[in-house]
């Protein structure tokens, strides 16, 4: 597939880049499809994030970004195949430094797999590499009737094939949620050009409720692959994690198969709390709290997943501690996210805050307000964990690597502990956007070995290498 030109993948997020370096910063996603007789393809997706490429202008005065990639599957450490491509972007005349995509395809046999991949800005004079690293796990399809991932799509005209969607985030502005998806089996299960059923729906991610009238059934006919895809209006569909659900079903609506694919939607704020009067919103569950410094902390603790207009808000009602101006925050935040049972995701957040709070808390600071907690709750729990906190020839460091954090794919985050003599630990680097982006990283953590040695390996082996 050759690269197309993407709207920006969200505003907040490019707005965030100026708070660390800048940095070549890809989304990367896998889809598996059948292809019978032959065997699982695997399309790797990868959008380039514009405006962290460097772009330069030709002859002609358009301008182009270039990106060296390789692609590499691998099994118990053996290559089984790779692609090495330049990824270039299409010719803009203005200054819209747009993201853009390509694809690659591999064909696999069900087993246990890694996905590799190693991004250079061509147009750079910078070295340095951007990684990524993911499980990939090809099942076998025993199942009569199966289904393929679901891929998002972006709107297209008809008859014109899909084109990806990147990644699982729908910002402010993207009103369509569009997919495409393969259905394998029908012939065997409901016999040639049978009669079946295939609904979609989206359904809240928390409580797996069908989400207002987003049900979708389509009525169809057997055959070796049977493609199915709609196109959704999610103008109105509240801010929210969310799962977009393929089932089939048989004439007597026996459930035969199931995929789900969870994506997350923000919509503009359905209540500004700086625009309500007092007592507006009615009896709600911040009813129960009157104590104007256990509002405040509860308030404090939610800054980790506030935006920047809600850390404002947040810190003036701080400042002013008048209970009915707090509840009115608190219950507005919650609602704005979860919106059928605002009072749930309190609690699920306020438990992970109790968590944290006890993890890592340290000196006069809550574990909220540390860098593990912060990051913690933000982005969940990590899924690997390199823990050096006993380093003798080096500066003690930890790296949480994640499969997903946010709309991102593989991404870490290192901690030191610059003074030995505290249990509190600093965020060091990231190659998460709107994160703290060091380059001397690894200087900093092995001050000795600044021409390279063993020691500088072992830390970097761990980064690249998360188990």
């Amino acid at each position: 597939m050759s690269p197309r030109i993407l709207p920006p993948l969200a505003a907040l997020l490019l707005s965030l880049h100026s708070y660390g370096q800048p940095r070549l910063n890809a989304v990367v996603e896998t889809k598996r499809f059948l292809e019978p007789g032959k065997g699982e393809r695997v399309d790797v997706h990868i959008t380039i994030v514009g405006n962290t490429v460097v772009w330069t202008t030709d002859e002609r005065g358009f301008q182009q970004a270039k990106v060296d990639a390789l692609t590499m599957i691998e099994k118990d450490g053996d290559i089984q195949d790779f692609r090495k491509t330049l990824i270039q972007s299409p010719d803009r005349a203005d200054t819209l430094h747009g993201d853009f995509l390509n694809q690659e395809s591999f064909l696999l046999q069900p087993g246990a797999y890694s996905l590799s991949m190693e991004l250079h800005d061509a147009n750079s004079t910078d070295t340095a590499r951007t990684y990524v690293q993911v499980p990939l796990v090809i099942g076998d399809r025993k199942q009569k009737v199966s289904i393929s991932d679901i891929l998002f799509t972006l709107p297209s005209a008809p008859h014109e094939e899909p084109m990806p969607f990147p990644g699982t985030y729908f910002p402010p502005g993207s009103d369509r949620l569009g997919f495409y998806a393969e259905i394998y089996g029908t012939v065997d299960a409901f016999g040639p050009k049978g009669p079946f059923l295939a609904l979609t729906k989206i359904e809240d991610y928390e409580t797996g409720k069908v989400e207002g009238n987003f049900s979708f059934p389509q009525r169809m006919t057997a055959d070796t692959v049977v493609p199915v895809g709609t196109e959704f209006d999610i103008a109105q569909l509240p801010t929210g994690n969310y799962l977009l659900t393929v089932e089939v079903h048989d004439r007597n609506d026996s459930l035969f198969a199931k995929r789900t694919q969870f994506f997350q939607r923000n919509n503009p704020v359905a209540y500004d709390p700086s625009s309500l009067a007092t007592g507006e919103l009615g009896a709600n569950f911040t009813d129960a709290f009157t104590d104007p410094d256990t509002l405040a902390e509860f308030l404090n603790s939610m800054r980790p997943i506030a935006d920047e207009l809600e850390r404002k808000m947040i810190d003036d009602r701080w400042k002013d501690r008048k209970p009915a101006l707090m509840r009115q925050l608190m219950y507005t935040f919650w609602y704005n996210r979860s919106p059928h049972d605002p009072k749930a995701a309190w609690d699920r957040y306020n438990a992970a805050v109790t968590y944290v709070n006890r993890k890592f808390g340290c000196r006069n600071m809550r574990g909220y307000q540390s860098d593990q907690g912060y990051i913690y709750l933000r982005y969940g729990a990590p899924n690997t964990v390199a823990d050096r906190s006993n380093e003798t020839t080096a500066v003690p460091y930890m790296i949480w690597h994640y499969y997903r954090a946010g709309r991102y794919a593989d991404r870490r985050f290192v901690f030191y502990q610059p003074e030995r003599s505290t249990t509190c630990w600093t965020l060091l680097t990231s190659d998460m956007p709107g994160e703290l982006n060091n380059s001397k990283w690894l200087d900093m953590l092995a001050p000795g070995f600044a021409d390279g040695g063993v020691k500088r390996d072992e830390i970097m082996d761990n980064y690249k290498n998360p188990r």
